[in-house]
């Protein structure tokens, strides 16, 4: 099984809000708690700098991802946000993720990507679609 969620947010993103949005779009993909391991891959996409989005060389290349953020990293605590918002839809998501990929990449609309498939024998089909919010 497939969960792709992609929650857009704004500069100044609250925890709460962040995690509130991602509840939501999770339990609309997955109703039921998934058990069993998973694999977690979240792509977070900053605000692109202006002397990057000013020129049309550097924020082509960022767009293609061959630009991407090296200053202080958000990781860790947007880790963490998204592991206990995950909460909705598996019990013990931390000790249930045995494959975690975090990428950050500058974009010109701010968002998340979180992408959670069941590793090894899933039972249930993929979703068909995904989930903006």
């Amino acid at each position: 099984m497939v969960i792709h969620l992609i929650i857009e947010h704004e500069h100044l993103l609250t925890k709460e809000t962040l995690m509130k949005r991602i509840r939501s779009a999770a339990k609309v993909q997955c109703p039921q708690k998934l058990e069993g391991a998973l694999s977690l891959e979240i792509r977070l996409f900053d605000h692109m700098p202006l002397n990057i989005a000013d020129c049309q060389k550097k924020r082509t290349y960022a767009e293609k991802g061959l630009i991407r953020p090296v200053h202080v990293s958000i990781l860790q605590p947007s880790l963490q946000h998204i592991q206990e918002a995950l909460h909705s839809i598996a019990d013990q998501v931390p000790l249930q993720i045995v494959d975690l990929r975090v990428s950050q990449f500058y974009s010109m609309c701010e968002r998340v990507e979180i992408i959670i498939n069941t590793v090894g024998g899933g039972t249930r089909p993929s979703p068909k679609k995904e989930t903006s919010i």
